[in-house]
């Protein structure tokens, strides 16, 4: 196995609603290897084949659920589960525990943005979606701290506003707007880097 070398990675936190919302998302943003998308969404563990199907079917990008030594791949969407406790080493590959996580959410956004915040540093990025509770508030923080980017959702059009309104109100945000906008706005980032790498 490789490390990673995706230019970049991006972390999608989502609960209530985000299944649309990521699907909606992950559609318009073509498939590209500077980016790893890493996807944390608050549902029952039986549902993460559907989601994996969902996107591979919806989207076009390659989605999988990530065992022990996996890296992050670049040019596709690790989905973590939120049946066992995953984490990420000093080395960047995941570890994933028969136990559950701890805490209040599953899988833990603010857990895993907080990792990821310490391993890529201003190449990690994360993306808060629509959601109820405040999970993602602590890590996006975080993301701040390292020099990475905080975007979120803008939330009057979240079916629940209460995870992106946490991260507006804890922490500065980089870019707030509708689904699409970010899309687009991810899609001008690949731009960016692809023009500088030239």
């Amino acid at each position: 196995m490789q490390p990673l070398n995706a230019k970049r990675i991006w972390l999608l936190g989502a609960s209530t609603g985000g299944l649309q919302a990521v699907k909606q998302f992950l559609s318009s943003v073509p498939v590209n290897s500077e980016l790893a998308f890493v996807y944390a969404q608050h549902i029952p563990g039986q549902q993460i084949a559907t989601v994996l199907r969902m996107i591979e079917t919806h989207t076009g990008w390659p989605a999988r659920e990530p065992s022990t030594g996996h890296f992050f791949r670049p040019g596709t969407v690790t989905v973590i589960s939120p049946q066992f406790e995953t984490r990420v080493s000093r080395e960047g590959w995941i570890l994933r525990f028969a136990s559950s996580w701890r805490g209040h959410y599953a899988p833990s956004i603010d857990q895993l943005a907080n990792r990821l915040a310490q391993l890529y540093r201003q190449d990690c990025g994360a993306i808060i979606f629509t959601g109820m509770g405040d999970d993602g508030a602590r890590g996006c923080c975080a993301v701040k701290e390292y020099a990475g980017q905080v975007w979120v959702q803008d939330p009057h059009e979240c079916t629940v506003p209460a995870m992106p309104q946490a991260v507006i109100e804890r922490c500065e945000t980089d870019f707030v707007g509708s689904v699409d906008q970010l899309a687009n706005r991810i899609s001008e980032d690949v731009n960016q880097m692809e023009a500088c790498s030239q």
